[in-house]
Parts: structure tokens; sequence; C-alpha cells
């Protein structure tokens, strides 16, 4: 017997025997005394019954063969006093006998042969229950997927048999232990039943290549599969299903546009069946391949932004590469009828097959009106605004204090059109103008009459949301931990991210012993630092962490929220650096064409000119030995991959070795780590192979033209696809977004001319580039290009303020410092100040008064009383070139009221 149906019956197994007592007449000779008979026949059917009725009354259930006892007791009893009466019943016979069948046909039809057949049938469903539960364990799926029908057909057409038995605790007992149990482990796999069924049909038409109703089978049980539990065996196995059946049916199914249909006015998608190559719709630059793809308005509009260019419209694709999202550029947008089209054989799936053409026709009508979906921080300065769709007009922006205060007089916020992202979709406001006295505020953005481009309004309007300066963070950042790692270098922990400003990304300085302070820095030839990725954990390299016992003084940083941390003094020691630097690996590249042995150590190194190594070489099955092959030197022994000077790699040029498989003795003193100490020798064996591709481009420079411009010259004439595909370009920390041949001749060399994202290069210094996959005009692809380019600081200067200092002097302040040559060289031009309409005269550009990031106007004549109660504006001028200090042109504005 199964253990849970033995718990079952087992609580009713002591009270079996006394279940019920009787006062039975006493036995007299069953042939002379009828009565007597009949009343034993009587007893007997009734304590049949009370046998169970009286255990299931008390939530119980009787032993089975106890019931079984007495029902056959009772039958027995029955026969014979039915025979009795019949023999020797006279005159009450009739009497007798009709006392007999009401009793049978109340006690035992009616009461113990239903609750028999109800019982037997309820243990026989306990049995595929359980084993419905076995199979789950041990992972039996068919065989699970068969006993859910079993039970599925017993619930829904025996389990009546239940029903049937007298007495409602006795059914309410049968059902709620074995029918509800039973119908609750089937329901506890419907989902995964159902997706099995589907999947398993699907998976046969798609052998037999019936793709149609295999499609049908799948989107039947959609809503299920999204249901499934990939953290339960059966789950996790039917996923695994699910995706094999989908890649046979895709596999089958010949590629082919779906459909298109308007996402707004904005933006349209395309849908495909499979996924496709994202270099075959979307070129380097972001836009739509030439030719591939037509949309036409019909009729063509008089408002020619609704005549939207497809060649000009930007794409973008989604993950599974199944959905491309077509975004009509600048100002136009879709509203109307369009005839839209593929071009047969042009669009392709990572695998090489073809789209074939494809043509339909759509018309464009959004009224759905654009919301603010919410609003997060792109930094601790930054917020940014996101909409649910492409806006083109912000409307009226008003900001205000929640508390209905007014904000201090030095708090400047702006949000305009010029804010927003390239996509509308989002706009970002600048916190740094908040002022100190309102950071720990909250703000209200408020917008009226935002529109996008259906110039349908938002909703609501007026929309509001509300913000703090820096995500609310007023908590300071504090150091957490400082470990001394070894003589000339300390580990730093913060509680939380830290800034690095300036062009050097100085962090904050270190003191020793109470000297002089000296900045840690993360960016340029002189960085003493480097910062992880959580931008927690800053790690100092420097001569001044000389060996011993210190006291170390942390001073200077501040979170990304600009809060400023309070100096911290460690006592820490130095320990002199007693270890050698030794190689952790060694691998065979090539770098720009040329193969370089790759060789890696376990801290940071700098390579030694000189060393003459050598070794054994195999060539033609014959060894030989050199005992020099290649000496070091500046020209083919540096730094692999180095940022601000310093890597845990060095690169040996080894193209001028013949092929063959080296044994190479890497002497000690190859390299030296930072405390000047040589590192271990090592023999590492290679293969030279010197199989490189005369037709494979080659970079033989990148230079800067200017902060945001980069040109990278190529030895060859370029395949213009790839060349210009800007996926296959990229630099450490900012984005490129742009590219353009500038020089592409016959036989080369060629120049690509790269340009960076705005406003992403925060410090100066040297960040990693790569570049892969350009090939050149005979279809032959690069060697992977790593390198370092010196970056510059690219973020504009932005004007934040405007304030009346005196009656004839204005103060400028701008987001960072200016240089002084742009700003004094030329004031008249360059700025431009109005009292209400009337516009005035400026001093000469030797009276400025410059200073950092604050510029001083001065009036020609001082203001008088009529005058200052004016609306004062300053505009810039008909030549406004004001730059920072790295060359950069300060952001436009259209004009700024003077604050006094």
């Amino acid at each position: 017997m199964a253990k849970k149906k033995a718990i079952k019956l087992a609580a009713a197994s002591a009270v079996a025997a006394s279940a019920f007592v009787a006062a039975a007449p006493a036995q007299t000779d069953a042939a002379s005394n009828v009565a007597v008979e009949v009343s034993k026949a009587v007893t007997q059917m009734k304590k049949a019954y009370h046998t169970y009725s009286d255990v299931t009354a008390q939530g119980k259930f009787a032993p089975i063969a106890d019931v079984y006892k007495e029902y056959n007791a009772a039958k027995k009893a029955y026969a014979n006093a039915k025979a009795v009466v019949t023999k020797a019943g006279g005159s009450a016979k009739e009497a007798y006998l009709a006392q007999l069948d009401a009793t049978y046909n109340e006690y035992i039809a009616k009461r113990v042969v239903t609750y028999i057949d109800a019982f037997n049938y309820a243990t026989a469903l306990e049995d595929k229950k359980e084993a419905l539960e076995a199979a789950l364990e041990e992972k039996e799926w068919e065989k699970a997927e068969e006993l859910y029908h079993e039970i599925s057909y017993e619930l829904n057409t025996r389990t009546v048999i239940l029903h049937r038995v007298y007495g409602q605790t006795a059914r309410n007992l049968l059902v709620d232990a074995f029918k509800v149990e039973a119908q609750d482990t089937r329901d506890s796999i419907t989902n995964e039943v159902s997706v099995k069924m589907y999947y398993d049909k699907a998976k046969d038409l798609v052998a037999e290549g019936k793709l149609e109703d295999a499609k049908k089978a799948m989107d039947h049980v959609a809503d299920y599969v999204a249901k499934l539990d990939k953290d339960t065996d059966f789950g996790a196995y039917l996923l695994t299903q699910v995706s094999e059946v989908k890649a046979a049916y895709e596999a089958k199914l010949a590629p082919a546009v779906e459909s298109v249909s308007a996402i707004n006015a904005k933006e349209l998608v395309i849908t495909f069946n499979k996924a496709v190559d994202k270099d075959t719709v979307i070129a380097a630059d972001g836009t739509l391949v030439d030719g591939v793809f037509g949309i036409t308005r019909t009729p063509a509009s008089a408002t020619a932004d609704q005549n939207v260019t497809a060649n000009t419209a930007f794409g973008t694709l989604s993950a599974d590469g199944k959905s491309l999202t077509v975004r009509a550029a600048g100002t136009e947008y879709f509203s109307g009828t369009y005839a839209v089209t593929v071009a047969k054989d042009v669009v392709e799936t990572p695998k090489d097959e073809k789209f074939g053409a494809f043509a339909t026709t759509l018309t464009v009508n959004d009224n759905v009106r654009p919301t603010v979906t919410g609003i997060s921080y792109v930094d601790g300065v930054t917020a940014k605004v996101t909409f649910s769709e492409s806006v083109k007009d912000l409307g009226t922006v008003s900001f205000k204090r929640v508390d209905g205060a007014a904000f201090n007089a030095a708090t400047t916020l702006s949000l305009t059109n010029g804010n927003l992202s390239a996509d509308g979709k989002s706009a970002t406001i600048s916190l740094a103008g908040i002022n100190a006295a309102d950071r720990d505020k909250d703000i209200r953005l408020t917008l009226v009459g935002a529109k996008d481009y259906a110039d349908n309004l938002i909703t609501p309007n007026p929309v509001t949301v509300d913000f703090k300066y820096s995500t609310s963070d007023n908590v300071a950042p504090t150091v957490t931990n400082v470990v001394a790692n070894k003589a000339g270098q300390m580990t730093i922990t913060f509680s939380e991210k830290v800034r690095a400003t300036g062009a050097t990304g100085v962090v904050g300085t270190f003191a020793v012993d109470g000297g002089l302070p000296v900045s840690i820095t993360t960016v340029g030839a002189g960085a003493n630092a480097t910062v992880d990725s959580t931008g927690t954990v800053v790690t100092v390299t420097d001569a001044a962490l000389v060996s011993g016992l210190h006291n170390i003084t942390l001073d200077g940083f501040s979170d990304l929220a600009t809060n400023a941390g309070t100096a911290v003094t460690k006592v820490l020691d130095f320990k002199a650096d007693t270890v050698d630097p030794s190689v952790v690996s060694t691998s065979v590249q090539k770098i720009s064409g040329v193969e370089y042995l790759v060789i890696t150590f376990d801290e940071e190194v700098t390579p030694v000119n000189g060393v003459a190594l050598g070794g054994k070489v195999v060539k033609n099955y014959v060894e030989t030995t050199n005992a020099n092959f290649i000496t070091t030197a500046a020209g083919n022994f540096t730094l692999h991959n180095a940022v601000n000077g310093k890597s845990n790699s060095v690169k040996l040029d080894i193209s001028t070795l013949t092929d063959g498989q080296y044994t190479l003795d890497l002497d000690a003193g190859l390299v030296q780590d930072n405390a000047g100490r040589n590192s271990v020798a090592k023999t590492v064996t290679f293969t030279r192979t010197s199989n490189v591709d005369v037709n494979a481009p080659s970079v033989t420079g990148v230079s800067r033209v200017d902060n945001n411009t980069y040109t990278v010259t190529f030895n060859k004439q370029l395949e213009a696809s790839s060349a210009l595909n800007l996926a296959n370009y990229s630099i450490e920390g900012t984005q490129v977004v742009g590219a353009i041949f500038t020089s592409n001749p016959t036989g080369g060399p060629s120049v690509v001319k790269l340009t960076l994202k705005d406003d992403s290069i925060t410090l100066n210094g040297d960040r990693a580039i790569s570049i892969n996959n350009v090939k050149s005009v005979d279809g032959v692809a690069m060697n992977s290009y790593n390198s370092a380019v010196n970056l510059v600081e690219n973020v504009k200067p932005v004007l934040q303020s405007a304030k009346l200092t005196s009656t004839e002097t204005i103060e400028l302040t701008y987001s960072e410092a200016l240089d002084a040559a742009t700003i004094e060289a030329a004031l008249g031009v360059d700025f431009d100040v109005f009292v209400g309409s009337t516009k005035e005269d400026v001093a000469s550009p030797a009276a400025v008064a410059h200073s950092g990031n604050k510029v001083t106007i001065t009036l020609a004549d001082p203001l008088n009383a009529t005058e200052y109660a004016s609306t004062i504006t300053v505009k810039p001028g008909s030549s406004y070139v004001v730059k920072d200090l790295n060359n950069n042109a300060a952001a436009t504005f259209a004009s700024v009221t003077v604050t006094k």
C-alpha cells in the first residue's frame, strides 16, 4: 500500500473493532425462530453501515477490510433470513420480506455499496496521483503527460462515484482526501503539459514541412510558454524543447518580411520572420542602408516633413534581430498613407540567407498623446526626463520648489528643446546650477504644451515631475579601508563612487607624515592612480609611499553629487617589495598586421631595452639552438594596451623571425616592476607563422583633428561598408557616432574621419582604441588593431548665470574655466548687453576682468535708476567664440537674464 494511503487509513484501525455496538437477540434455531433471523440480518446490515460511517464522522477512514467483512456478513445474513422467511414465515412472511428488502436497499445498496465503490475508486485515483508525483520526481516527462491525461479523464468523467456516497461527512472526506489532492497535483502541471503537447505536435509538423500548421501550434500556447518556470526541472526541459523546435522551424522558413506597423508618428517597425544581419539594413552612421527600403507617401504631402526619406531614416535592430525600428530623421514624421517596400535579395540573415521582396501600404494616424515615463540620474549632477515617444517641442518649461519657497538667488535651472536627445525620447537637466541651499529640497519640473511629432499634446497637460539634486544624495563619502600593498603602492576603498576632476582626473590627495599633499590623479602621463570598474576602489602607485611605518592622510575626495568627504589619517606599514614580477601567460597576437609575442606579468612592468633573447627553434623537423634570436629595443619591445603609461603586459615584435616552433628563454630582467625589481626568468614556447595576408589593410596611425574628431589612416584602399561601420571602432570612455572617408584612393592609403560623441570625454588622457573587421577593397579583413590614443576633454563650457555686481559691471559664470585669449581679445563682439530692448555700449576689452570660469563685462556708462529697474539681458555677440582651456567652444545660448 502506498505510504500516503496507509497514513490515511491507519488512523481508523484502532477504532474499527468497536465501530458499532448492537444488542442482538439471543441465538435460537433459525428454522424455528423467523423473527430472530430477521432481526439478526437487520442488525448486521446496519452494523455494516456504521462500521465506516461512525469513523468517517470523526474525520477518519475505517480500514476497508473491516467494512468488507461486515458487508459480506450482512449479505449472508440477508440471504439466510430471506430463505428462512420464505420457508417458514407464515402469515408475517410478506412483512418480513419487505423489512429485509427495505433495510438492504437503505443500508447496503444505498450506503455500504456506494461507499465501497467510492473508496475503491478513490484509492485507484490516489495510485495515479502518486504515480504522477513519482514520474515528475524521476523526470519521466512522457509518463507524466500520460498520467496527467488519465487523471484528467477520471476527474472529468468518473468522480461522480465519490459524490454518490450517502452522508455529507463521508462524501466530503472522500472528495477532500482523494479528488481534491489528485486535482491539485494534476493542475500543478497543466501549463507544462499544454506546452509539451503542442510543441510535440509542432516538432512533428516541422519535420513534415507543415510550417504553417507548426506555427499555429506554437502560437496556440504562447501564453503558456511565457508562464513556464525555468527553475523547475519540467519547466527547464520544456524551455529547451521550445528553443529547439523554434530553431528547427526557423531553419526551414524562407526568409520573409512579416509585417510593417506604426509605433507613433516618428517610428515604424518592420518585422521579419528570421533574424537579420544588421549590416544589411543599418549603415555605419546608423541610418538605413541606401537602396534597401522604400518609404513613399501616397500621395506626396504638401507638408515636406511628411515625405519621409528612407535612406536618411535611422534604424535600430531588436536583440533577437527580427524587428527593425525605423525612426524618421530630423523633423520628418509619418502621417498619412505610405508605400513601404523592401528590395529583393538585399537583406540577409547572419547565415547569408536572402530575404525576398516585400511591399505593402501603411496608414499612420497617430492620435496617442505622449507621457512622461519617469526621471532618472545620468550621474551625480545630471537628471534625465524620459518620454513614452519622441517629443519635438517641450513647450513651456518651469522649475519651482515643491514646498513653495523661492529658490536661492544662485540657483539656476534650464531645460530647452536643445536638451532633447537625438531621438527625442529624453531630455537632460543639469543640476550643477542648484545652489547648496536648495539641494536637499524637492524640485518640481512643469511642462505645459509639450508635443509629439503628430502635435499631440502631452498628457496630463501640464505635466509635473519631482526630483532632487543628485538623486537626493547628501551623504558624504567615507574611506572604508586603506591597505598598503607594498612600498610605493596602496589601495583605498571608498563607501561610494568618487569624482575625478580636472584635466588630470584628481580624485583627492594623500600626505605622508604630515608632509605636503600629493594629488591622486588618474589621467595623463603623470597619473599615479587607477580606479576600478565600481568607481570605489582606487589604487595609488607613487614613489612618495616609501617603505616603513607612516601616517597617511587622505583628503580632497568627493562623491558624484559633489559631497565632500572628511579627511582621514591611517597608519600604514609599507613593506619593501621583495617579490620579482613573474610571467602569467604568453600568446601570439597579430596587431595591426604584425605578429607579436604578448607577455603578461602578475604586476605592472616596464620593458628593459638591450636584453638578448635566445633559445631553440624547430624548422622542418630539425631543432637548432640560437643564443640571440631577438634583442629588445624601443622599436620592438613596448607595453601592450597601456593606459596612462601603465600595463601588466608587454609585446615583442617577432615578425623578423622565420617560421617555426620556438622555445624562447625570457631572461631575468626582461622587465622591471614599479620598485625596479627584475622579472623572473621563464622559458616559453610559441609558433611563428608569418602568414600575414599582404592584402589585409592595417592601421598606420591615429591622429587628432580636434577634440571631437580623429582620423585613422590605413595603408590600403578600403571596402566602404566595413570602413564606415561604426561598430568596427571602439574608443574607451566615449562613443564613435560618425565615420566618413576623407580619402580612399585606388591603392590607398585611406583615411577615415571618426566623430566622437559630444560632451562624452570629461578628462584628458590616454584611452584604449580598438579597430576590427575593416576590409580592403579586395574583401580581406584587417588584423585587430589595439593601441592607445590621447583624448582631449570635449565637454562644452555652459553659461550658467549672469549677475549685476555694480551699476556698471556684470559677472558671467560658466561651468568651467575659460581661455582668457578667447574672452579678452574681442569682448566687444563676444557679448551684447540689453537694458530692456536697448543695446548698451560696452567698455573696451582692456577693461575686462577674467578669472577662471568668471567673466566681467564693464558697461561704458553706469546704469541709472530707470535702467536698473528694467530687465537686463546678455546675448551672444556677432562673433561669440568663447572657449575653455581645452579649446572647446562654449555651448550656444539665446540670452540670459541678469540677476540683481
